[in-house]
């Protein structure tokens, strides 16, 4: 009902039904986009919407002035299903920006990259043993942002918070391809990965893969049958488009020599995601000094603390949220918790 001293008892059972028929729809549509029944592609209009909104004013028009009315409802009514019609496929278009999302799942690392065109590419998927992030954290937003399929799952080592949350992604998601290092056996990465079925890709130093116009270029490893720990055995990435580059160093220890020369482009905007969380033996300050990034990323300020590892223009904490990095190729913005707009989440929700 109505509250306070304007309250209406009479519309209270009736606020009540409206309430549970809308939260009973929308648990229903998220349900249905979550396992990908939701989803209906939007062919474009062509000749056939405007052919059919100018027959439906036509047939209306007929039949209000067979029944002694005025028309012009149905011209109204045919004006507005066209312009739906016309608009609905811009507003499905895929975004032309790039985007990388980094998750908040506690230990471990969940990445979500956007590319130009609509291609997505999820990197490392959290933990399992701890509320499982994947279920928990990622797939929920996958869905609120409208991904239904995954180009690539790349899953950088075998350690359980970065590859045990990508088990309920490929329960729920089809993906197209999985990416792991070379040298490290598929079954390191558990039992949703080694019974795969789908192409799972070894990958090493060197390979360049181009998505939508952005890049994913692969630093490391660089000599994958060199017995090591599992952290320097791990994958570590650079991600390119335009003036952004960012850089994924995943959990190596071994400081930024696994690197590589870096591109040196000028104007060249970089994003440092800090080594094994910002843990002082991945030496985050050496990181930092040699990336000369525009934005630090890391899970918590422990790493900030102490002299360890100096303030940089800008840092993130993922502790305090999601943080995106966006760029159309010729600016960079970043946000941490932010949310789309209403029309947006419902547009991408059916």
């Amino acid at each position: 009902m109505v509250g306070g001293a304007f309250g209406v008892e009479p519309l209270a059972p009736m606020v009540r039904l409206v309430a549970i028929g809308l939260t009973g729809a929308l648990a229903m549509l998220d349900r249905m986009s979550g396992s990908g029944a939701g989803y209906f592609p939007v062919p474009p209009p062509g000749v056939a919407w405007p052919a059919f909104s100018t027959a439906a004013a036509v047939a209306g028009t007929i039949l209000l002035l067979r029944r002694g009315r005025r028309p012009w409802p149905a011209t109204v009514l045919s004006a507005s299903l066209f312009l739906c019609g016309i608009h609905a496929p811009y507003a499905a278009l895929p975004e032309r920006d790039f985007s990388l999302a980094a998750l908040n799942v506690g230990k471990g690392a969940a990445h979500i990259v956007a590319f130009p065109g609509g291609g997505h590419m999820l990197i490392d998927g959290g933990s399992a043993l701890h509320g499982n992030a994947g279920e928990r954290i990622v797939l929920p937003f996958l869905r609120s942002r409208g991904i239904r399929r995954l180009d690539s799952l790349v899953l950088t080592h075998p350690h359980e918070d970065h590859y045990g949350g990508a088990a309920a992604v490929l329960s729920a998601l089809p993906s197209g391809e999985i990416w792991i290092p070379e040298g490290v056996p598929r079954e390191a990465f558990g039992p949703a990965v080694s019974s795969w079925t789908g192409t799972v890709r070894t990958v090493r130093a060197g390979v360049r893969v181009r998505f939508g116009g952005a890049e994913v270029l692969v630093r490391a490893p660089r000599d994958p049958e060199a017995a090591g720990r599992t952290n320097e055995r791990g994958m570590v990435l650079e991600l390119r488009f335009g003036i952004l580059s960012v850089w994924l160093p995943g959990d190596v220890e071994g400081g930024p020599s696994v690197w590589g020369r870096p591109s040196g482009a000028e104007r060249e905007r970089r994003v440092l995601f800090l080594p094994h969380h910002g843990s002082k033996g991945a030496d985050p300050a050496g990181w930092a000094s040699f990336c000369r990034p525009e934005a630090v990323v890391a899970q918590n300020s422990r790493c900030f603390m102490g002299g360890i590892l100096l303030p940089s223009a800008e840092r993130f904490l993922l502790e305090n949220g999601a943080f995106t990095v966006r760029s159309d190729g010729k600016t960079v913005t970043f946000l941490q918790g932010g949310h789309g707009g209403v029309w947006k989440c419902a547009w991408r929700l059916v």
